[in-house]
């Protein structure tokens, strides 16, 4: 126990100070088996990491619940986040990230998934038209999957497609996941969001396909189809009807010009009706 010192009492204390530590440092291992080597990705209520498996010798992506919260609060957060991974280890599909195993470090939750290192849509745009539809395929196609559940992603965008080494493209991300309806909070990426989640109306997978849209656009351009770094600047931006792709990345064919501007449009009823149609 250290001494208090006095004026008249100036004790000599041989413990260094410490500072008290990051619940946010990168660990070296997390659990008893993963052994962390890079951060990969830092969002507001989680983090993403590079791991190596020592029980299996597989390299994974780690995620990690780092919000800190009331009690309650934490209690929520850490009922969500067990939420997403156990959906997504139901869902079983190609084009959906893996999911492998699920554990706590500190109060903190974590699992593991697939380490794709094939790039994201952010990475990796503009793209051939003819790859980025191949790209875009995968995504709706596991859009129809969450849609015939009631499930909405919320987060559509460039950073949640990662590519893979064989050509295809994965949905990353599901950590705003929700069901169709009503919902209190506005969530996702301001430019890729939808008009009428911006209003907080009700939500069916047509809002998906809407960020979808604007994902593929700026997969086939580089740009994003209305520029926002806000959710207020979002709701002024769908004023303004964005120009067709191939204006900015020419031999676009019209058809192509056609359905993505069909999925930007404000009125969800003016969309196509289903990530199939999409794929279609």
């Amino acid at each position: 126990m250290r001494r208090r010192s006095s004026d008249s009492d100036q004790a000599f204390d041989p413990a260094p100070a410490r500072a008290a530590a990051d619940p946010n440092a990168l660990p070296a291992r997390l659990g008893s088996r993963y052994v962390v080597e890079a951060l990969l990705g830092q969002g507001g209520m989680a983090r993403v990491l590079a791991a190596r498996d020592e029980s299996t010798g597989r390299r994974v992506a780690l995620k990690q619940l780092t919000l800190t919260a009331a009690a309650d609060r934490q209690r929520e957060l850490g009922a969500l986040f067990e939420r997403e991974f156990r959906t997504l280890a139901e869902l079983r599909h190609p084009r959906v990230i893996e999911v492998y195993d699920y554990g706590l470090e500190q109060e903190r939750p974590f699992y593991t998934m697939e380490l794709l290192d094939g790039g994201d849509l952010v990475e990796r745009s503009p793209l051939p038209w003819a790859e980025a539809c191949r790209v875009m395929f995968d995504v709706c196609s596991c859009l129809a999957l969450l849609h015939s559940r009631r499930l909405l992603h919320r987060d559509v965008s460039p950073r949640n497609v990662r590519c893979t080494a064989d050509g295809h493209a994965k949905l990353i991300d599901f950590g705003a996941m929700a069901t169709m309806g009503h919902s209190r909070q506005v969530v996702g990426t301001p430019a890729f969001v939808a008009p009428e989640a911006l209003h907080r109306l009700a939500l069916d997978g047509r809002a998906d396909l809407y960020s979808a849209g604007a994902t593929l656009y700026f997969a086939l351009t580089g740009r994003t189809s209305h520029a926002a770094r806000s959710f207020a600047e979002a709701m002024h931006a769908h004023g303004e009807k964005p120009l067709p792709p191939s204006a900015l990345a020419p031999g676009i064919p019209a058809a192509l010009d056609q359905l993505v501007l069909s999925l930007l449009h404000t009125e969800p009823t003016q969309r196509p009706r289903t990530a199939h149609d999409v794929m279609e």
